[in-house]
C-alpha cells in the first residue's frame, strides 16, 4: 500500500480503534466527551447522573424535577506519544504500519489512561475490603465487595470488578469457581475467566496499584500526607498504627497519583516527616490529605457512576499540515506529523487530552491485601 494512503485521518482512526481495543477501565466508567476543543488545564463542568425516587400513589401523582447533577473537572491529564518516522516504515501498508508504529503508540497511551483510571478509583474508594487471606478458600472478600455496593444501592446493572493479576488467580483457585468446571464450564480451568460472581462482572488489568516491595510493611490503610519542608518529600501523620512499617516500594495515592517510597520507613508516634518518595510531591502543599496506602496487591469494585472519564478534543494545530483527530464519542485521538530540518527527520505524535472526576465515593470499593 502506498504511503499517500497513509493520511494523518487513515491513521488517527486506525489508532483510535486499538485504543478502544487495549483499555480496560475506559470502558467501565462513566464517560463525558466533547468534541468542542479545549485546552490543557482547563476546568469544566460535566453532568452526573439523575436520580429519582419512588413515591405512593394517594389519589395524584407527585411529578419529581428531572434535575443531573454537576462535577468540575480539571482536564490536566494530557498524553502523548512521538515517534520518529524513517522513509521505509512511512512506505509500509496500514497493516505494517498499525503492526510496527501505531498499536505500540496505542498500547502505551491506553496503559496511561488504565493507570490513571485505576489510582483514581483506589484512592478516592469510599469503601475498603480487606483481603485476609493469600490462600483463600472462598469468595468472601468478593461477596464483601458486592455487599458494600448493594448497601451504597448501587443499581446491579454496570457493576465491575477489575483484580490485579495476583488475586485473579488467588480467587480462580478457589473451590468456589473451580466447582465451577463440573457445574458444565470450563472458562475458569481453561482461561482463567473468572465470569460474574456476586452481581460484579470481573476484568483483569495489571495497572491497578500495586507494591513493588519484595515484603511490604505492616502499615495502615490510609495515611496523612502534605509536602514537607523539603523540596519533593512528604510528612506522614495520623497514622492509627503508632509504629507502622513501609517498605522500599510501598506507597499511597495522592489525587489520583500512585507516590512510591523510595527508603524504608517507621513511624514514630503515628509521624514520619521529610520522606522520600518517587516521583517527587509537589511543592507548596500545606493541607494534609489522608491517602490510600498501596502495599501487596489491591483490586477495585465500582458501578460506572462511581466515576468519570472526562476527553476533549484538542485544537489542529495550525503550524502542522498533515494531522487529524478521530473520536467515537467516549475518546478522541489527535495525529500530527512534525519535521526537523535539524535533524532531517519525520516524527509522528499521537495524543489524548482527559480528566478523571469522582461521582459518588461510595460507589468505589478499594480490596487491599491485609497486613
Amino acid at each position: 500500500m502506498p504511503n499517500t494512503i497513509l493520511t494523518p485521518t487513515v491513521i488517527a482512526n486506525e489508532a483510535l480503534a486499538i485504543l478502544r481495543n487495549q483499555t480496560v477501565f475506559a470502558d467501565l466508567v462513566h464517560t463525558d466527551y466533547s468534541s468542542e476543543f479545549t485546552k490543557v488545564g482547563d476546568t469544566i463542568t460535566v453532568r452526573t447522573p439523575a436520580t429519582l425516587t419512588a413515591a405512593d400513589f394517594t389519589g395524584s401523582a407527585s411529578s419529581q424535577t428531572l434535575t443531573e447533577g454537576s462535577v468540575t473537572v480539571k482536564l490536566d491529564k494530557f498524553k502523548d506519544v512521538s515517534v520518529d518516522i524513517t522513509s521505509k516504515e512511512s512506505s509500509l501498508s496500514l497493516r505494517d504500519f498499525s503492526k510496527q508504529v501505531i498499536e505500540p503508540a496505542m498500547v502505551a497511551l491506553a496503559q496511561a489512561v488504565d493507570v490513571d483510571i485505576a489510582n483514581h478509583i483506589f484512592g478516592a474508594a469510599g469503601n475498603a475490603v480487606a483481603i485476609a487471606s493469600a490462600t483463600p478458600t472462598t469468595l468472601a472478600d468478593i461477596a464483601n465487595a458486592a455487599k458494600a455496593l448493594d448497601i451504597a444501592k448501587a443499581p446491579i446493572p454496570d457493576r465491575h470488578l477489575v483484580l490485579s493479576p495476583t488475586h485473579k488467580y488467588r480467587y480462580a483457585l478457589t473451590t468456589n469457581l473451580s466447582a465451577v468446571n463440573y457445574a458444565g464450564s470450563n472458562e475458569t480451568l481453561r482461561d482463567a475467566l473468572l465470569g460474574k460472581v456476586y452481581t460484579l462482572n470481573t476484568y483483569m488489568d495489571q495497572n491497578v496499584p500495586a507494591s513493588t516491595a519484595v515484603t511490604s510493611g505492616t502499615a495502615v490503610g490510609t495515611i496523612t500526607v502534605a509536602s514537607s519542608s523539603d523540596a519533593g518529600e512528604v510528612d506522614l501523620t495520623d497514622g492509627s498504627a503508632a509504629t507502622a512499617t513501609f517498605k522500599i516500594g510501598d506507597g499511597f495515592v495522592y489525587l489520583g497519583k500512585l507516590y512510591r517510597f523510595t527508603e524504608d520507613v517507621t513511624l514514630s508516634s503515628s509521624a514520619k516527616a521529610s520522606m522520600k518518595v518517587s516521583p517527587a510531591f509537589p511543592a507548596g502543599v500545606s493541607t494534609p490529605v489522608a491517602c490510600a496506602i498501596v502495599r501487596g496487591s489491591n483490586s477495585v469494585a465500582f458501578h460506572r457512576n462511581g466515576v468519570a472519564l472526562v476527553t476533549r478534543q484538542l485544537d489542529l494545530p495550525m503550524g502542522a499540515a498533515r494531522a487529524a483527530i478521530a473520536n467515537d464519542g467516549k475518546l478522541a485521538v489527535r495525529v500530527v506529523y512534525g519535521y526537523s530540518q535539524t535533524t532531517k527527520t519525520d516524527t509522528i505524535s499521537f495524543d489524548i487530552l482527559y480528566g478523571i472526576a469522582t461521582l459518588r465515593s461510595t460507589l468505589l470499593v478499594r480490596l487491599a491485601d491485609a497486613f
